[in-house]
């Protein structure tokens, strides 16, 4: 059988998939693309896989029409083939290198900042007041929010001492020329934070008392992509250690 209606129960569940409300609720995301839901398979995260009838990726996959694709989809061309996935079976492993990111809004920096973070060894990464499991955010990370601690936040400065409590020393990013040059920092080899704010007003004022550090990368041009900056900075603190 091949779903097709848009009032189909099962599809209407899935469409409320696209707010963070409904995905907070059923404690469920969806993802689109074959890369992705790969990805997901490899952490045994999928309850159910959905692909049109011409596609035959998966063997146990529901199918349905390209149209309800489209619905479900929150791209103007999807992949033929998209996944259930439950957030209860994300798994934690011990937070020891974490990147926090104090109100970010663009969800393509997020998820991009996910990719770095996996890449240069990082096990953390802090999200304040922004769903990690919207479509934009997965579909930039690439499958590496599945190999990371994800830690949704709606107070950082809170966590943040929480974690000084906890020996972690923080270093924070800043456009501030009496902070440090990045090339004269010497990172704890663990129990560390690189916090990265907002891509408009920067680390806001309350959490900028708590950095144990303060830290800028020097170049011509002053402003940097703030996904730009957190690959300079952990290139430097990878390369420092090998």
């Amino acid at each position: 059988m091949i779903l097709t209606s848009k009032q189909n129960l099962k599809i209407k569940n899935l469409k409320k998939l696209q707010t963070k409300k409904f995905r907070n609720l059923e404690q469920k995301f969806l993802i689109s693309g074959e890369h992705l839901i790969n990805e997901a398979l490899k952490h045994n995260l999928v309850l159910e896989i959905f692909e049109t009838s011409d596609s035959k990726i998966y063997a146990n996959a529901t199918k349905v029409s390209y149209e309800i694709i489209k619905y479900l989809s929150q791209t103007t061309s999807p992949q033929k083939v998209l996944a259930l996935c439950d957030k209860t079976k994300l798994k934690r492993t011990k937070v020891n290198k974490i990147i926090a990111l104090n109100n970010l809004q663009d969800p393509g920096n997020v998820g991009t900042i996910m990719r770095l973070a996996l890449a240069f060894g990082f096990d953390t990464v802090i999200i304040e007041n922004l769903d990690p499991y919207n479509d934009k955010v997965l579909r930039a990370s690439q499958g590496a929010i599945f190999n990371l601690n994800i830690i949704e936040t709606k107070d950082l400065a809170s966590l943040l001492f929480e974690y000084k409590t906890n020996n972690f020393k923080i270093y924070a990013s800043m456009l501030d020329l009496e902070a440090s040059k990045l090339n004269d920092i010497e990172f704890a080899s663990d129990k560390l934070i690189i916090l990265l704010g907002n891509e408009g007003g920067g680390i806001s004022e309350p959490i900028k008392s708590l950095a144990d550090q303060s830290l800028y990368i020097p170049i011509a041009f002053e402003s940097l992509n703030v996904a730009v900056a957190a690959g300079i900075i952990l290139d430097k603190i990878y390369n420092k250690r090998n």
